[in-house]
């Protein structure tokens, strides 16, 4: 069922040192929040770096056994027949305030043509329809922002998916030869001691070092989710964060670079920088900010100091709890915020 919809404009948009456009899809909530759970509106095709791409709105969400019908789902989709395309792509929700409202992290998937039924990459649980409701509609519209870089390695270079953290991801994948196993919010994640000791000069001094740890085939890891631990260890595998990037909320990648200053993995630690860089709004930004001057990465602090001190981002922190909350915790934040 395909209900009203209208493209509006494109503008340019500079994410990091890839140039893309910023596609604005325009939906009518109000004729199509009626729609069951598995229905969806197909936005009008837009073309991006040679291929034809379009937005699918899943009003009452995808269906499965946790999603009754309370989320919205959002999914983008590549309408060209092509072998495969990388892509990186990010969305923003355009506020009923005009303000523009990043949900998650920036991520790069592989497309290829729908025929091959791997076309499609989103987010079965975009956001909740009440809060879609009440901070994203207006006039029972809302807009969604679209930004996609078609991402190509320089020639001869091989990025993420070379074949040595390939074959070493299977390793991972097929759970071979495991000999150590981490404990993380009640659930038993197992690992391999070598890959970890490898990475990071912390597990080498947990695993292999004098510590309790060395000697415990099961290691409890405290104050840390497992989703985040999760994602950790298979940057550790593939050393590589984009394929995990598209499942993380801006709040998890945040826990991400926290964990990955904690056991010293400094690729990790400069991706989730740049991830949370480039998704600042004024909702994240004191909490980036904090975040940041706890770990002592002295560009991230700049660059939030940068955009929480323009004029029209202050005036609308200064009357938030969180703001109110810094001035308190974090005196010295505020000298340097004015």
């Amino acid at each position: 069922m395909r209900l009203e919809m209208k493209a509006m404009s494109s503008q340019s948009f500079s994410l990091s040192r890839i140039k893309s456009l910023l596609h604005h899809i325009e939906f009518n909530y109000l004729e199509s929040k009626h729609l069951p759970v598995d229905q969806f509106i197909c936005s009008p095709p837009f073309s991006v770096g040679g291929y034809e791409w379009s937005l699918l709105f899943y009003p009452h969400g995808h269906s499965d056994n946790e999603n009754k019908g309370n989320h919205v789902s959002l999914y983008l989709t590549l309408m060209s027949e092509t072998k495969e395309v990388h892509a990186e792509h990010f969305f923003y929700v355009v506020d009923n305030r005009g303000k523009y409202i990043p949900l998650y992290a920036p991520a790069v998937d592989t497309f290829s043509s729908p025929s091959d039924n791997c076309s499609t990459w989103g987010y079965q649980k975009f956001t909740s329809r009440d809060k879609l409701e009440a901070r994203y509609c207006k006039d029972g519209m809302f807009v969604i922002a679209c930004g996609i870089s078609v991402v190509s390695a320089p020639a001869g270079i091989d990025d993420c998916s070379n074949d040595m953290y390939d074959d070493i991801e299977k390793l991972w994948e097929r759970g071979e030869r495991f000999d150590v196993t981490f404990e993380v919010e009640e659930e038993r994640i197992p690992a391999h001691r070598f890959m970890l000791a490898a990475q990071s000069p912390v597990f080498e001094a947990e695993l292999y070092g004098p510590m309790a740890e060395a000697k415990s085939s099961c290691i409890k890891i405290k104050d840390m989710k497992a989703e985040v631990f999760n994602a950790l260890l298979r940057f550790v595998y593939t050393d590589c964060c984009e394929p995990f990037e598209k499942v993380l909320s801006i709040e998890l990648v945040q826990d991400l670079f926290i964990a990955a200053d904690r056991y010293a993995l400094e690729k990790l630690k400069v991706q989730c920088q740049q991830r949370l860089w480039v998704t600042l709004s004024v909702d994240t930004v004191l909490s980036t900010l904090i975040i940041a001057e706890q770990h002592s990465s002295a560009w991230l602090k700049e660059k939030c100091l940068e955009f929480a001190s323009k004029p029209e981002n202050f005036t609308e922190l200064a009357l938030t709890e969180e703001y109110a909350q810094m001035v308190q915790s974090f005196p010295s934040l505020l000298i340097e915020l004015r």
